[in-house]
């Protein structure tokens, strides 16, 4: 597995590749889709089961698809409103402040809840793993000193900093509810403000996600920095593929002679040989090719 600081590099270089990229309708396209994916990740993951295209459905046309219940599509509704926030607060290069965790809070259960964007007015017994959140009355200086340590994480590497940022804020559950939803949300504002895509939690993500918040509640922040560095490297990947020019792209089955292919295709499961998946294809260029065969770990293609 990458350790942090490769994992670091990694994001870093796919994060120039981008921002290097001119823009384009496909890399406004691709920044949606990451959007409406991390929505329907980070709902599921506060109970909600909308899917993709369900969770599509109730934003763009408003229609309620799948029976499921109907809390669940308000939350998602909610939470897709307090994304939108993010994207759209995104760009100021200010430090965080306690009003707009209550604002992402108040978005998020507005219409669900009667206390939105307010703190927690009471204790709390121990959270799951035995982390102890402060007493109520000590949230509002205790958010206060955690918005001060966001401010001195931000030039700490984005996988550790946005571990901590959501760690912490789940440890003090500054709110009567949506801690975890909020702490998410934040994390993507904050890997806004530094150039990066919204944290895409897949399923396999989602399983590590409330083990690595508990080792993060132990003091090893690492588990969980791995789990949001992955998937902000897979975003960029997503991104980064979606500039590729697509003439030079080609379906990665012509590019092995007889018997090579199976060894390109585990190459490419194993990241060591880049390619680019669209409408459920491999696609990958004659550069990238050559560039994988120079390896000196490469396979003879």
């Amino acid at each position: 597995m990458d350790s942090i600081g490769q994992l670091t590099s990694r994001i870093e270089n796919l994060a120039g590749l981008v921002r290097a990229a001119p823009p384009s309708p496909a890399l406004r396209d691709a920044f949606a889709a990451l959007r409406l994916d991390e929505i329907v990740a980070s709902t599921r993951l506060a109970g909600a089961r909308l899917d993709l295209t369900e969770v599509r459905a109730l934003l763009d046309r408003g229609r309620a698809l799948g029976g499921h219940r109907f809390d669940d599509y308000r939350l998602v509704r909610g939470y897709a409103d307090a994304a939108a926030w993010a994207v759209q607060h995104g760009t100021r290069r200010g430090p965080v402040t306690t009003e707009d965790l209550r604002t992402l809070h108040r978005l998020t259960v507005r219409g669900i809840s009667d206390d939105a964007g307010s703190w927690r007015t009471r204790t709390v017994p121990p959270l799951a793993d035995g982390a102890i959140p402060p007493p109520h009355w000590m949230v509002p200086f205790e958010t206060e000193t955690y918005v001060g340590r966001l401010a001195l994480d931000a030039e700490n590497p984005a996988p550790l900093a946005l571990a901590r940022a959501v760690a912490r804020l789940v440890r003090l559950q500054p709110f009567p509810n949506a801690n975890g939803r909020v702490a998410r949300l934040l994390a993507d504002l904050l890997a806004y403000r530094r150039g990066l895509p919204p944290i895409v939690l897949d399923a396999r993500a989602r399983r590590a996600y409330a083990a690595a918040v508990s080792t993060a509640h132990a003091g090893d922040y690492r588990p969980l920095a791995r789990v949001i560095g992955n998937a902000l490297a897979r975003g960029l990947e997503r991104l980064r593929d979606a500039v590729e020019p697509a003439e030079v792209l080609r379906p990665l089955a012509e590019f092995g002679r007889e018997g090579s292919v199976d060894r390109l295709y585990k190459a490419a499961q194993r990241g060591r040989l880049r390619v680019v998946r669209r409408d459920g294809r491999l696609y990958t260029t004659a550069a990238w090719v050559a560039a994988y065969v120079a390896r000196p770990s490469a396979e003879t293609v």
